[in-house]
C-alpha cells in the first residue's frame, strides 16, 4: 500500500534549504517547472515529490504549518513497524537515520513507541536525505529517460529498490531518485535456462524484476518445490543492493552467494544503453553488478536466478543467557572451536548476542541427517541445557523440517528485531578460516569477547549487538565451477574473504529514530567504528561485506573487493560512467567531495 503525498509535498518544498553542490551538480529545485513538466511526459506521469513517509503526521513539515491528515497518519502509525508496508512507501526507510540528515539533526522519525502522538506536535518534520524527486520506474524506458534527464542536467541522482540500506546508498539531500521497487512482473520459471548467446543450459531458474522481494520469492518457490538463496527479509529486494553486494544466506554455506545463483542480468548503464550481461556476453558488466555494489555500474531491471530442488534441512534453535560472562565467553569458544568443522558439514546460520540479553543461535544444514546433526551440535546442547545455581542456561531444539517453515520463523524473529522507525549504526568483518584453527582459536575468542565486553559500557541510549552469522560460501567455494573462479568469465566481484572466510561478525547499534541531536549520532557511529578495530587488526587478510558493513570502513578497497578486483572493477566504471552520474558513498571512483554524502556523520577513521 503506497500513500500518495504529492499535494502535501509540493507546498512544503518552497522553503528548503538548497546545499550548493560539486562544480557540474545542480540543485533539483533549480530545475524549472517546464523541463519538470516534458520530463514528466516523457515518462508516463511517473515523477513524483519525495516526502518522508511520516510527514503526514506532523503540523510542521519543513518549516511550513500543515493540517495533518488523520486518516493518513493512522495508517502510517499503525503499520510503520510492518517492514514490507515501510518498502512500499517511496519516503520509507528500514533504517531511519539514513531517511535524514545525520549531520544536521534534520529528520522526521518518531519514537519506538506506537503511536507516538508526542514527536509530531514538539518537532517539525524535515526532508533529511529523503529525495527531492523520484520517478516511480515501471519499465526500461523510464529508468532510461530518468538516467538521460539527470545526466543532462547534471543532477545528483541516487536509486533506491526497497530502502533496506545500512549504509545510505539509497537517500540523499537535494537528489533525483530513481524508484526500482514497483518493477515487479510475475515470478517466470524457466526449465533448463540457456543464457543468451550461450550453448549450455543453467539449470532450472526464475526470471524476476528488479523490485521482487525475498518474501514472494520464497512463498513461489516453496509452493512449486524449490529453494533459493536469499536473505532472512522479506523485504529485501532480490536484485536491488542485496545481489550487487553479494547477498549471503543460511544456504550460502551449500549453495552460494547470490552472485553465484544469478545466471544472467538485463540492465540499463549510465548512458541509457539496456544490455544483457551472462557468462557468454558482456562478461565485465556481468563481473560489476555481480559485486561491484549498489548504485554503481548500472540499474538492474531483470535478473534470472537458480533455484534448488526442495530439501529438508537439520534446523537447531538454541537460547543461551546472555546475562553471565563466564557462560558468554564460553559460548563463544564453543562458536570458535567448532566453525571450521560445522562449516565442513554444511551448517549456515545466524548467531545474535544483544549485550544483557537472551543470545539465541539458528542454524540449519540439509548435509547430515538428525542422529549426526544433535552429535555435531552437542556442544552447544550441553551448554543450553546445564543447570547452574541461577537456573538452567539456556534452552534448545533440533528438528528436521521443511526450509520454508524455517524461513518463516528465521525472518520472523529477524524482522521483529527491528525495532519501529529505529536507527542502527554497524560494523563488520568477514573472519578467515586460519582464526579458526590451533593457538588462532584463542585470539580470536578473547577478540570478541573484548567487544562485547566493551559494548557493556555503551548501553545508552543504543541496543548494542554482536552477531556472527555462519554465511559464507566456505564448502561452496571448494566445488564451484572453474568458469567461476578468479579470471574466469563467471567470476564475480565480491572480497575473495567470502571465499576463505567462515564467518560474517557484526557490531551493531539501535536506538530510537528520534535519537537525531548531530553530536551524539556521531559519537554513536565513532563508538561503533572504533570497537571493531581489534578485529581489523586481527584479520589483516579479511575483508567486509559492503552492504553490511560500516560506512566508514578505512580501507574499503581491501576490504570490499581486494585491489584485483578493485583495479578491473575502476576501469569498468570510467569505461561505463566517465561523469560518474551513479555514484555511492565509499563505492567505486566515487568522489568523497560529492554533496550527495553531506548528510553523513563526521566519524574520524
Amino acid at each position: 500500500m503506497a500513500l500518495t503525498l504529492g499535494v502535501l509535498a509540493l507546498a512544503a518544498l518552497g522553503p528548503q534549504s538548497v546545499t550548493a553542490g560539486v562544480v557540474g551538480r545542480r540543485s533539483v529545485l533549480s530545475v524549472s517547472d517546464s523541463d519538470w513538466d516534458a520530463f514528466n511526459a516523457s515518462v508516463s506521469g511517473r515523477l513524483q515529490v519525495g516526502v518522508p513517509m511520516l510527514a503526514p503526521c506532523y503540523t510542521n513539515y519543513n518549516g511550513q504549518q500543515q493540517d495533518v491528515d488523520p486518516e493518513m497518519c493512522d495508517t502510517l502509525q499503525q503499520n510503520r513497524a510492518d517492514h514490507l508496508f515501510v518498502t512500499d512507501q517511496f519516503g520509507g526507510y528500514q533504517e531511519s537515520n539514513w531517511g535524514g540528515c545525520q549531520r544536521t539533526g534534520d529528520n522526521c522519525a518518531m519514537m519506538l513507541t506506537v503511536p507516538d502522538t508526542v514527536t509530531p506536535l514538539s518537532r517539525p518534520c524535515m526532508q533529511g536525505s529523503v529525495p527531492t524527486r523520484y520517478v516511480d520506474a515501471q519499465s526500461v524506458e523510464d529508468v532510461q529517460k530518468t538516467l538521460q534527464f539527470a545526466g543532462n542536467n547534471n543532477l545528483r541522482l541516487v536509486v533506491k529498490n526497497t530502502g533496506h540500506d545500512y549504509t545510505g546508498r539509497s537517500s540523499a539531500p537535494d537528489s533525483l531518485a530513481l524508484w526500482t521497487h514497483n518493477m515487479q512482473p510475475p515470478i517466470n520459471l524457466i526449465k533448463a535456462f540457456v543464457p543468451d548467446q550461450c550453448s549450455d543450459a543453467a539449470g532450472d531458474v526464475i526470471t524476476v524484476g528488479a523490485g521482487q522481494q525475498f518474501g514472494g520469492v520464497y512463498d513461489w518457490a516453496h509452493a512449486n518445490g524449490y529453494r533459493v538463496v536469499g536473505g532472512t527479509y522479506a523485504g529485501v529486494g532480490m536484485a536491488g543492493g542485496w545481489l550487487a553486494g553479494g547477498g549471503h544466506s543460511m544456504l550460502s554455506p551449500e549453495l552460494g552467494l547470490g552472485v553465484d545463483n544469478v545466471q544472467q542480468i538485463k540492465a540499463v548503464l549510465p548512458n541509457g544503453e539496456y544490455v544483457t550481461a551472462n557468462r557468454c556476453q558482456n562478461q565485465d558488466i556481468f563481473f560489476a553488478l555481480r559485486g561491484g555494489g549498489g548504485g554503481t555500474f548500472g540499474v538492474v531491471t531483470e535478473i534470472s536466478y537458480s533455484v534448488h530442488p526442495r530439501k529438508d534441512m537439520q534446523f537447531a534453535r538454541i537460547a543461551i543467557a546472555g546475562d553471565n560472562d563466564d557462560v558468554v565467553a564460553e559460548l563463544i569458544s564453543i562458536l570458535v572451536e567448532n566453525a571450521d568443522k560445522w562449516a565442513s558439514e554444511g551448517w549456515g546460520g545466524y548467531v545474535v548476542m544483544p549485550v544483557g540479553a537472551t543470545s539465541t543461535i539458528s542454524l540449519g544444514t540439509s548435509l547430515l541427517n538428525f542422529s549426526d546433526a544433535e552429535a555435531s551440535l552437542q556442544p552447544l546442547i550441553d551448554l543450553a541445557n546445564r543447570e547452574t545455581d541461577a537456573g538452567r542456561v539456556g534452552n534448545a531444539s533440533i528438528a528436521t523440517a521443511d526450509y520454508h517453515d524455517i524461513l518463516q520463523g528465521t525472518i520472523a524473529a529477524t524482522e521483529d528485531q527491528i525495532l519501529p522507525s529505529s536507527a542502527w549504526t554497524m560494523a563488520t568483518r568477514l573472519i578467515p578460516r586460519e582464526h579458526f584453527v590451533g593457538d588462532n582459536q584463542q585470539q580470536l575468542s578473547s577478540a570478541l569477547h573484548d567487544i562485547f565486553t566493551a559494548a557493556k559500557g555503551q548501553l545508552l541510549p543504543a541496543q548494542s549487538t554482536l552477531m556472527i552469522y555462519a554465511t559464507t560460501p566456505y564448502l561452496y567455494s571448494q566445488t564451484m565451477p572453474e568458469a567461476d573462479k578468479a579470471g574466469g568469465p563467471g567470476a564475480s566481484s565480491v572480497s575473495p574473504a567470502w571465499r576463505n572466510g567462515l564467518w560474517h561478525v557484526l557490531f551493531t547499534r539501535q536506538f530510537d529514530g528520534t535519537t537525531t541531536e548531530p553530536s551524539v549520532v556521531q559519537n554513536l557511529w565513532q563508538t561503533t567504528h572504533d570497537i571493531i578495530y581489534p578485529l581489523r587488526d586481527l584479520t589483516p587478510n579479511g575483508g567486509a561485506y559492503q552492504n553490511e558493513a560500516d560506512p566508514f570502513e578505512p580501507n574499503p578497497i581491501d576490504s570490499f573487493w581486494g585491489q584485483e578486483n578493485y583495479d578491473r572493477l575502476l576501469q569498468i566504471k570510467n569505461d561505463v560512467d566517465p561523469l560518474n552520474l551513479l555514484t555511492v558513498h565509499n563505492g567505486v571512483g566515487w568522489d568523497e567531495t560529492d554533496e550527495r554524502y553531506s548528510c553523513y556523520p563526521d566519524v574520524q577513521v
